[in-house]
């Protein structure tokens, strides 16, 4: 049984991450061309679930071994509605901000 305390940090540290993920996923979609004014706009929903899978192998790979094995599915979970929102957020951003629909 590992201490709780630590444990919280782990999640903490993961929701944060993920936070900071789905925002700068979101930036490079657009960056990248998957805008509303792109027929491959639809990647970069692609590319979103791609960086979340790299979370979850990085997330397992440096905190699997930090937590308490029955808190093991919080390692896929936490922080994923945060991503989710903050894709979205900054995608619609960008393409309101800087793509030019004519």
């Amino acid at each position: 049984m590992k201490n709780t305390t630590s444990s919280k940090s782990v999640f903490n540290s993961i929701f944060w991450l993920r936070a900071l993920l789905g925002l700068s996923t979101g930036t490079f979609s657009g960056i990248l061309g998957f805008t509303s004014a792109s027929e491959s706009a639809d990647l970069g929903l692609f590319f979103a679930l791609t960086m979340y899978l790299f979370s979850i192998a990085l997330v397992r790979n440096f905190y699997s071994n930090k937590i308490n094995t029955d808190e093991r599915w919080k390692l896929f979970t936490t922080g994923i509605g945060t991503f989710i929102g903050l894709f979205f957020f900054s995608w619609i951003l960008y393409d309101t901000l800087f793509v030019v629909n004519l």
